[in-house]
């Protein structure tokens, strides 16, 4: 989740400090590292495939039950296996789930639109994320930025309101060609003109599904296209919080600023594609989300010890975010074993 209210980087010069600072990294045999860090197909494919059954699924349900009380647990399901298109979005955008090139690049534009994310300008702003994450001013990802309120937090963000109304309004500006802060701070120059013709493709895309409502009297394409990012969000919405929230900003240390979570496969492998593992994300990004589990077990006992569930990482991290928004200088001290 972005942080809405941004200054330009060139007027936070006192948080550019130290930029040859490096970042904790554990200690690990690089032969074994480079063993976890390759790329297959094979893995990937087989996630793909089982997601995508799994939303047409649960969409097809959806369609069928529109107009009956069957409409509320089906529609549930299908947004909200929608709103994990994000975890998708963020893997493809790293292009470590699939050896070949274009696969990752193909399933990410189309993770994108799912999700509603424009791609070209949160591939970018992305890369500020793991370069400095929730270094304040210039990560752009800042789930809980300082002096949040948590009725933005934990209503109007955990429906994706906020997200939804300012996405649209990025999008519209760049369809325009007028350059957003996120644009002008993250995205190079030879991207941006791909930017403004992505964004024309989503108003296109997005006037042509009103039409059609309106054309056949409905709000079912509605409902199938573009607001399950909406109403499906919350899950993913409080699986994103943990990643970061209710930790230590301006850190160089990933063990202080990320959070890892155990959970089972159907919330961890099938739709947050291994990102509970998030501490371990961070730290080596170029791990495919397949071998993030065998990384946490060689690298777990130089790591603050893991929430054993995603209810145990809740408890954890919203009495903190509730203390950060009372205290900006609060965060949850985490510490490791070493």
């Amino acid at each position: 989740m972005p942080n809405y209210n941004y200054k330009p980087i060139d007027q936070l010069n006192e948080n550019m400090e130290n930029l040859d600072q490096q970042w904790f990294k554990p200690k690990i045999d690089l032969k074994l590292l480079k063993e976890l860090s390759k790329r297959r197909d094979g893995p990937g494919w087989i996630n793909t495939i089982t997601y995508f059954i799994v939303l047409f699924v649960t969409g097809y349900l959806s369609y069928l039950s529109w107009g009956t009380w069957w409409a509320l647990p089906a529609f549930f399901a299908y947004g909200t296996v929608s709103a994990f298109a994000a975890a998708r979005w963020h893997e493809y955008g790293h292009r470590s789930v699939f050896r070949t090139r274009w696969l990752n690049d193909f399933f990410y534009e189309i993770s994108s639109f799912i999700c509603y994310f424009e791609p070209v300008s949160w591939r970018w702003s992305h890369t500020h994320h793991h370069s400095r994450t929730i270094h304040v001013g210039i990560d752009y990802e800042i789930a809980v930025p300082p002096n949040s309120k948590l009725i933005n937090v934990f209503l109007w963000d955990l429906l994706s309101l906020r997200r939804y109304y300012y996405e649209s309004k990025k999008i519209l500006y760049h369809s325009l060609g007028i350059m957003t802060q996120v644009a002008k701070d993250c995205v190079p120059e030879y991207q941006r003109s791909r930017m403004i013709w992505t964004s024309r493709l989503f108003v296109l895309i997005t006037l042509g599904t009103l039409y059609w409502s309106y054309s056949i009297g409905s709000f079912l394409p509605l409902f199938l296209i573009f607001t399950p990012s909406v109403y499906g969000w919350p899950l993913l919405h409080l699986c994103g919080l943990l990643q970061h929230a209710g930790l230590k900003s301006n850190s160089w240390d990933h063990r202080e600023s990320a959070r890892t979570f155990l959970c089972g496969p159907i919330l961890g492998w099938l739709l947050y594609f291994n990102m509970q593992y998030h501490l371990e994300h961070h730290i080596f990004p170029q791990v495919p989300f397949y071998n993030l589990p065998k990384l946490h077990q060689v690298v777990k006992d130089q790591l603050p010890p893991p929430n054993p569930s995603f209810i145990a990482g809740l408890k954890e991290m919203i009495p903190a975010v509730i203390k950060q928004t009372r205290d900006p200088n609060y965060f949850l001290q985490k510490k490791s074993s070493v």
